[in-house]
């Protein structure tokens, strides 16, 4: 089964792509005659009536053929904004396969470190699981079951499963449960980063994200108004973001789990000295 980052890697790997696409192509026209297009014309082989439409910035240079059937209109900025805005909706993809998956492969090692322990005393997290609930028969059962931690980790994720994590208040959810104090502070200082400035432009791009599935990229406070404006800028900032709070999560899940598996050799240790 691939690792929690294996998964992340796969998942944020299409919006760099579309990111970098747009780069590509992004330009101030699309030439359709000229002294270069002449030049290239024959080292293509294009017949001189053929309709060639050129791409050309300070890091590509494409040359699009009559049989590709794509319309110069397809290549405007209004038109590639939209690569922009799959980007922002594929790094919350991202996001909505990893966290899942980090507490999949790791809430049954928490779980069996730290016992009845497990669960934080954090308010935020109280709230999020105020229905979750263990009947009777569920909870003496629980008892006797060699697999406790996890079935317990089970019964937490499905509770979680359709739940919105790809939030700033998700990744705190997730990181409390992998007992990570203060999850915002700590992946803001494995990062040198601003936890604020972090939080707001995570919250941002899910927030856009929304906008753009449901909405077609209109304000939810104005769904019938005019769709927005996206930039490449403001798109590398928030796929990047997601990316860097991912992996700073990652590092830091593992070093903990590195430090509750310990406790638990240690403690089968001193249980057979």
């Amino acid at each position: 089964m691939p690792s929690p980052r294996q998964v992340f890697d796969e998942s944020i790997r299409p919006a760099e792509l579309l990111v970098r696409v747009y780069r590509l192509l992004e330009c101030e026209r699309i030439e359709t005659g000229g002294a270069l297009m002449d030049k290239l014309r024959p080292l293509v082989g294009a017949a001189h009536d053929e309709d060639l439409l050129l791409v050309a910035n300070d890091i590509f240079l494409g040359l699009i053929r009559e049989n590709a059937q794509m319309p110069s209109g397809a290549l405007k900025r209004v038109a590639l904004d939209n690569l922009l805005r799959q980007a922002v909706v594929a790094a919350c993809t991202g996001l909505d396969t990893y966290l899942p998956s980090l507490l999949r492969a790791n809430l049954p090692l928490v779980i069996a470190a730290q016992g009845r322990q497990f669960f934080p005393p954090d308010a935020d997290l109280q709230l999020y699981f105020k229905d979750l609930t263990f009947d009777l028969t569920e909870t003496v059962g629980l008892l006797n079951r060699a697999d406790a931690p996890d079935y317990l980790a089970g019964r937490i994720r499905s509770h979680i499963k359709g739940a919105y994590l790809s939030s700033k208040k998700g990744i705190h959810i997730v990181g409390a449960l992998l007992q990570l104090d203060k999850p915002w502070d700590r992946i803001a200082g494995h990062l040198g980063r601003d936890r604020k400035e972090l939080m707001t432009v995570l919250e941002d791009t899910t927030t856009r994200r929304n906008d753009i599935v449901h909405r077609a990229d209109r304000a939810q406070s104005d769904p019938e108004g005019p769709i927005r404006e996206i930039n490449f800028p403001w798109t590398s900032q928030a796929v990047e973001t997601i990316k860097v709070v991912c992996m700073a999560l990652d590092d830091l899940v593992k070093a903990r789990m590195v430090e509750l598996t310990a406790e638990i050799q240690q403690r089968a240790q001193e249980g057979l000295a």
